[in-house]
């Protein structure tokens, strides 16, 4: 008989350990406490207002889409009857304070999940994102609720297919693209894996619900108006928010470099040479997709704010075990790379309102993430 091998349990954490772990998780705890008791009627609560307006437009049945310029509302007519709906008796005060913390609490959700419930990443994840999460709260932005829809969406992609599973993506999708364009990144993955009847019920129900939802309530002739008012919205202030100096996208960059007509053409490129590679990456898993084609919304919507740099989050959460471990390295070179780029990574990432973030910097931190970070991976 086979000598029997005594059963080893984990080592209890040391008392070093502990103290770390309690320092660290009182720093979380003060840190988002800190943004559950800020109120957000400050002098950066700008977008909001820009829901709420739309919101009460859109349940008098007037138009949601009559303001120009930098602050017109640019989601769809039934998003803007749902912000209405939603609410509906709440003053303008009560509506800002619940839509922050329900963002609020979205966001911690997100950096728990993404950081994968460990309390070192979590703490990390804050110090390179903390200033763009705090922005973005204080703007009284969407992303919280599209990043998580996103991620939820990208998660039911690992699930049994049937047509009921379908009919809730497509339901998810549709309402996704209504508040971000860009949740149509999904498209891409949804072809590669032929996920066929997510992709007809998404793009099947994203006018069904467009439409259909505001003509149930206000009849078809203004659901077709909002509609049409909606779609010529998105390509109005297009050109002239490119240009804005806190553009950080890669087609920002580039028409500062390179002027517009020449930046369009290398951003052109750079999206053919992207989808080459996540082609030739065909075979990765769903949270491999995940991570790359949310990053590529960072790099490649063209109006990017410094902000946005949040989509990045889910590439950062995964590599950042392997990136930090290359410190470990023995290799003084090595050692002095990584140090480097983790540094212009904090620097860019927290410089939310520096000009040479909006000029370059964020751009160059988010292709560090994703290069210098690969080529860790592969040598650490």
């Amino acid at each position: 008989m086979a000598p029997e091998i005594p059963f080893k349990a984990n080592p209890p954490p040391s008392s070093r350990g502990r103290l770390m772990a309690i320092v660290l998780g009182a720093l979380v705890l003060v840190y988002f406490g800190e943004r559950a008791i800020a109120p957000p009627l400050t002098s950066r609560w700008l977008d909001f207002p820009v829901y709420w307006e739309a919101g009460q437009k859109a349940i008098a049945g007037r138009t949601a889409y009559d303001v120009t310029g930098h602050f017109q509302f640019k989601y769809s007519p039934l998003v803007a009857l749902l912000f209405g709906g939603v609410f509906s008796t709440s003053s303008f005060e009560s509506a800002s304070w619940i839509f922050q913390k329900v963002m609020l609490l979205l966001w911690v959700g997100l950096f728990v999940r993404l950081t994968k419930f460990n309390l070192r990443s979590l703490f990390v994840a804050l110090l390179f994102f903390g200033s763009a999460f705090r922005l973005d709260l204080e703007l009284g932005q969407v992303n919280a609720l599209v990043l998580a829809l996103l991620v939820y969406l990208f998660g039911l992609l690992d699930r049994p297919k049937s047509m009921g599973a379908d009919l809730v993506f497509g339901a998810i999708f549709s309402l996704t693209v209504q508040l971000k364009l860009f949740g149509l990144v999904l498209v891409p993955l949804l072809l590669l894996r032929r996920e066929w009847g997510k992709l007809f019920a998404g793009l099947f129900l994203l006018p069904i619900l467009s439409v259909g939802g505001v003509a149930l309530i206000h009849g078809i002739p203004f659901a077709l108006s909002e509609n049409q008012s909606w779609l010529a919205s998105l390509g109005q202030s297009t050109d002239e928010l490119l240009l804005s100096e806190q553009n950080v996208s890669m087609l920002g960059t580039y028409v500062k470099v390179f002027g517009l007509n020449i930046g369009k053409a290398a951003w052109v490129l750079s999206g053919c040479a992207y989808c080459v590679f996540l082609w030739k990456n065909r075979s990765r898993t769903v949270e491999w997709f995940r991570n790359w084609l949310l990053l590529g919304v960072a790099i490649f919507n063209p109006l990017v704010w410094s902000y946005w740099i949040l989509y990045a989050l889910p590439l950062f959460a995964t590599r950042m075990k392997d990136f930090f471990g290359a410190f470990r390295r023995r290799n003084v070179g090595d050692r002095a790379l990584f140090a480097f780029v983790a540094l212009f990574l904090f620097f860019a990432f927290n410089g939310q309102h520096a000009r040479w973030t909006w000029s370059g910097g964020i751009f160059l931190g988010l292709l560090f993430l994703a290069f210098a970070t690969t080529k860790v991976r592969a040598r650490a």
